[in-house]
């Protein structure tokens, strides 16, 4: 057998010569059990470098082993269905593995879809009324987390604060911490309350800044003015709230945050007590009475409990050397520490 002889060619051609000369070799080593490599290019007239590469090729395919007590210089011929055992098999078991990897992760992931589709179709929604604790605090995170700029927030002393309020404090430091404006508005009665003062300790390093206002009618968190988080109901008593989605009413909500922020007293954590707001919670107290509000009204609204505030108002009677709360009113008002306007419009 002589090959030699042939030119060589390039491309497809050459590919194709070469796989013949494989293949004939592989039929000229078949019958002759145990051989050397190195004769195998004299019995077929061929130089060293194309038998060895010949060789090697078969190797790769399992086709040529080293023969049993042979030495490595020794191989013999080794039948397809042998090598295809050798070298597919393992192969076929690692796809075989890999599909069931890749329907085991497809399995775990539809798990997610429902979940995902739901957040998908309630985001799509301006607003969101939920009592659900879970969703509540997957769209605090979620809000918090991707704030940059801005935390508007306005809410009652912290053991009067609803839930939402309660689970924000913590996402609000945390994004004060990484940069973004934080402006908390408290009722003046916060100054008095370890539990918000201790809080507040935390938000001014943080570089939130504070105020304290006469009363805080509302209750609310700002994001960035896209996300707003409301509670339902007066006074979040059914645990609702309704997370808004809409930045027309984020910005509603920033307004009205802004102008009660111009008339608030910025709040130091190093002044004792009220800090000279008692005058103005005195003067609040007893306009909201001369209104005729109920005392769980007005205790809402200045951010304390109905004892703290009935005992608030025994002491300005006791000042004022009043016998009831209509005789307080109108001793208040004569000496000036109400405003008629303000009684008349609460």
């Amino acid at each position: 057998m002589h090959f030699a002889a042939q030119a060589p060619r390039q491309g497809g051609q050459r590919a194709a010569e070469m796989d013949e000369f494989v293949v004939a070799l592989y039929e000229h080593v078949l019958g002759k059990g145990a051989f050397h490599p190195s004769r195998i290019a004299e019995e077929l007239d061929v130089p060293p470098q194309r038998a060895a590469h010949a060789v090697g090729v078969l190797r790769e395919l399992r086709l040529v082993k080293t023969a049993e007590g042979g030495g490595a210089d020794r191989l013999v011929a080794v039948s397809p269905e042998a090598a295809q055992m050798e070298l597919l098999v393992p192969l076929e078991r690692e796809i075989l593995d890999s599909r069931h990897r890749l329907a085991g992760f497809k399995g775990q992931l539809s798990s997610f879809v429902a979940a995902f589709e739901k957040q998908a179709r309630t985001r799509a929604e301006p607003v969101v009324i939920t009592g659900d604790q879970e969703e509540i605090e997957l769209r605090l995170l979620e809000a918090a987390q991707s704030c940059t700029t801005e935390v508007l927030v306005m809410q009652p002393c912290v053991a009067r604060e609803t839930r939402e309020l309660r689970l924000a404090r913590p996402l609000v430091l945390e994004a004060l911490r990484r940069g973004a404006r934080g402006r908390i508005l408290y009722p003046h009665t916060a100054r008095g309350d370890s539990g918000t003062r201790a809080h507040l300790g935390e938000l001014l390093p943080a570089g939130g800044q504070v105020r304290t206002t006469k009363e805080v009618s509302d209750r609310f968190l700002v994001f960035d003015r896209k996300t707003a988080f409301i509670p339902s109901g007066e006074d979040g008593e059914d645990g609702e709230i309704a997370v808004v989605y809409d930045s027309t009413v984020a910005a509603f909500l920033a307004g009205l945050h802004a102008r009660v922020w111009e008339s608030a007293v910025d709040f130091d954590s190093g002044a004792a007590g009220y800090a000279g707001t008692m005058e103005e919670l005195k003067a609040t107290l007893l306009s909201l009475l001369a209104s005729g509000a109920k005392d769980e009204v007005i205790a809402r609204r200045v951010g304390m409990s109905e004892r703290t505030f009935r005992r608030h108002v025994a002491t300005i009677m006791q000042d004022l050397s009043a016998s009831s709360r209509f005789q307080a009113g109108v001793l208040a008002a004569r000496t000036g520490l109400v405003d008629l306007a303000l009684r008349s419009a609460a």
